[in-house]
């Protein structure tokens, strides 16, 4: 099990985020692409070397390779492949990916996922990015994980296409999971529990999930019990220096081991 930490938008370098992990004793920087100051650069493998922080890369959000238009998904699929061109030089091996329900359709009553109503469609799409993907994964022997947000059935059917691929992982985010009660802890575990590579942690209080370890309903002990039988990469994955500072403090007084 190794802990690290998301980076956080209140800050406007890597330098400041690395700074944080070793001052908390944290293994690793989860690189936020969506974050104008993360650039895959040299300075990266400096920083890591220097420090002895390792980094992962969180992907863009706007990144739906599910996409029914194909046009704009093979555009998705070449920002991937630049993505992880740069950092496998930087020696940065593991990338994050929202599994995106999709567009939808709000209407009176209820709303209409386009990805559901199309079902076959959204496979065929999904499929074909990856076994891109998962070429790509073996090019540059990197391990490329997709995150559940929500997890209705056609959601579950496509991570199912995910797992089906050597090299194409899950990340198992427990406070989305918690939030939307959606079962897909059981779900990753049920279907093959070696797919999970990557852990994202956060509590939820009933109103607000990304909020500190302790602060809510999750079940802390048995969640990290789990990622230390998994032996995996675990985010601290909470939005602000204040909250990431509480929930270290509370795994140490728990004497929950961090490594």
């Amino acid at each position: 099990m190794r802990l690290g930490m998301p980076t956080l938008i209140e800050y406007n370098t890597v330098l400041d985020n690395v700074k944080l992990a070793k001052e908390l004793g944290l293994s690793f920087v989860e690189l936020n692409l969506d974050l104008p100051y993360c650039k895959l650069n040299d300075e990266l493998k400096q920083l890591s070397l220097e420090n002895n922080i390792e980094f992962t890369v969180h992907l863009s959000e706007k990144l739906d390779v599910g996409e029914l238009d194909n046009d704009l998904r093979v555009a998705y699929l070449k920002k991937i492949e630049t993505v992880i061109q740069k950092g496998a030089k930087l020696n940065i091996r593991k990338y994050n990916l929202h599994l995106d329900p999709g567009i939808h359709f709000s209407l009176p009553d209820r709303k209409i996922f386009i990805y559901e109503k199309y079902l076959d469609k959204y496979k065929r799409s999904l499929y074909e990015s990856c076994v891109f993907l998962n070429d790509l994964a073996k090019k540059f022997d990197v391990e490329i994980m997709f995150e559940n947000l929500k997890l209705p059935n056609y959601l579950k059917e496509g991570f199912m296409i995910v797992g089906s691929f050597e090299r194409l992982f899950f990340t198992l985010d427990m406070g989305h999971d918690l939030k939307n009660n959606s079962g897909a802890e059981e779900f990753f575990l049920d279907y093959n529990g070696k797919k999970i590579k990557h852990v994202h942690i956060h509590d939820f209080d009933g109103k607000s999930d990304h909020i500190a370890l302790g602060s809510g309903f999750l079940d802390i002990f048995k969640k990290m019990e789990l990622i230390r039988k998994l032996e995996v990469y675990a985010v601290i994955e909470v939005k602000e220096k204040d909250e990431l500072v509480k929930s270290v403090e509370f795994l140490r007084n728990e004497k929950i081991v961090i490594d």
